[in-house]
């Protein structure tokens, strides 16, 4: 057997609306994650494990396919739930571009609380604020100019 057939790569991907504008309400929340959870798993073979957010942005960590790199996965999922929430909402767009980090399996527990109680945790800290000490714990530089298109 080969040992690349035992790999696992867990990503946390974190995207907003354009210009964090709040489309993402209760009534479209469970369509809209439920499409991803399609999109991920039936088009990129790339499970999900969790989906969450909050009115402006989503953060989805999935089990990354040895078929798509990362950016195929992403795009394709922007594109195409994109395609699909048009449907309610014609104006309705994610930015340009994405935050995408690996995460362990040992800590995928925390991660997953962490997406679950985004709502509670959008009640004291902005999604902004939330999206730059993320990029700053992985030591990640970003020109505020460009971060949020």
């Amino acid at each position: 057997m080969n040992p690349i057939d035992h790999s696992q790569m867990l990503i946390h991907v974190i995207f907003s609306t354009k210009n964090q504008q709040s489309f993402i309400s209760k009534e479209v929340e469970p369509l809209l994650y439920d499409k991803i959870s399609k999109i991920l798993f039936d088009e990129c073979y790339s499970p999900a494990l969790i989906i969450g957010g909050d009115v402006e942005h989503i953060h989805i960590i999935y089990a990354q396919s040895r078929e798509w790199s990362p950016d195929g996965v992403i795009n394709r999922v922007k594109k195409r739930s994109t395609d699909f929430i048009k449907k309610w909402i014609a104006e309705f767009e994610w930015q340009k571009g994405y935050g995408a980090f690996t995460i362990s399996r040992s800590a995928d527990e925390i991660e997953k609380k962490y997406i679950a109680d985004q709502k509670k945790f959008h009640k004291t800290t902005s999604y902004k604020n939330e999206f730059r000490e993320i990029l700053r714990r992985h030591e990640i530089e970003f020109d505020e100019r460009e971060v949020w298109e």
